[in-house]
């Protein structure tokens, strides 16, 4: 395996470390319309570079060997590019809609792109559960499904009944994406856990935080009524989208990974 190649991802990282800090910045000086109208710009950018870099990336090595690990990554370049589309939608429907409206709209949008980043995910789970033999993979799949399930239902219902302000429409939307990216983001725990001495634990390791940020961000829409025309949405979008870019430029460099 080749000596991992930190400088693009340092880049990248560096580049986010900048907008947060400016971010900040310009919140603590009272420009919050100014820093909206950056991060509405920003977001879908950031997103739609770093998702075609990491398809120019990841497409064609994909051509060429069948590793999960690769299309893992394969998946979360185009939930990226995914994502930075419902990013647009969201700014253009926002010119026109009311704030909780925009929200269930980007919910919507943004489905298909965690989706995908779900997919890359579990599929890894399922191709490292085989080869390591921890739980029989209808078990694995049945577990999952479950859990997600229950755990949707169950929120929707502590929602109905404990947050009375909270529309039933929001819950139901937003409830199995926050179920979804928590269940995704223990995965991903239990998988930087595992490799936590190899190479491979450093790209998890940033992936788990994009995965942490953007839950963080759909709770504060549900729970905080932070809407997309808060400036700090915008930010949790951004970094959240240069920690997956961060990862998919680290793994490049990792060689081949058995799995």
């Amino acid at each position: 395996m080749r000596l991992t190649d930190w400088r693009d991802t340092i880049v990248v990282i560096s580049v986010g470390l900048i907008i947060l800090i400016t971010s900040l910045l310009l919140i603590t000086t009272g420009n919050d319309q100014l820093l909206l109208v950056i991060t509405s710009i920003l977001a879908p950018l950031v997103a739609l570079f770093l998702g075609i870099m990491g398809l120019r990336i990841y497409a064609k090595e994909s051509a060429n060997k069948e590793d999960k690990y690769n299309t893992l990554n394969l998946w979360l370049a185009i939930g990226l590019i995914m994502l930075s589309l419902a990013e647009i939608a969201g700014t253009l429907v926002g010119l026109s809609q009311s704030p909780n409206q925009i929200i269930l709209i980007v919910g919507l949008a943004q489905m298909p792109g965690l989706i995908l980043w779900g997919l890359g995910i579990i599929q890894y789970l399922r191709s490292l559960n085989s080869s390591l033999g921890f739980i029989k993979s209808n078990n694995l799949w049945i577990g999952l499904f479950l859990i997600a399930t229950l755990s949707t239902i169950g929120l929707v219902v502590i929602i109905v009944t404990q947050f009375t302000t909270i529309g039933l429409i929001e819950s139901l939307v937003l409830s199995p994406i926050i179920v979804g990216l928590t269940l995704l983001t223990i995965i991903i725990t239990i998988l930087v856990w595992i490799f936590r001495q190899g190479t491979l634990a450093k790209p998890l390791f940033l992936i788990l935080g994009a995965l942490a940020l953007y839950l963080v961000r759909v709770l504060l829409w549900l729970f905080v009524d932070t809407s997309l025309e808060s400036p700090t949405d915008g930010v949790i979008a951004i970094e959240s989208f240069i920690l997956c870019g961060g990862a998919l430029l680290l793994a490049r460099d990792l060689g081949k990974i058995d799995t």
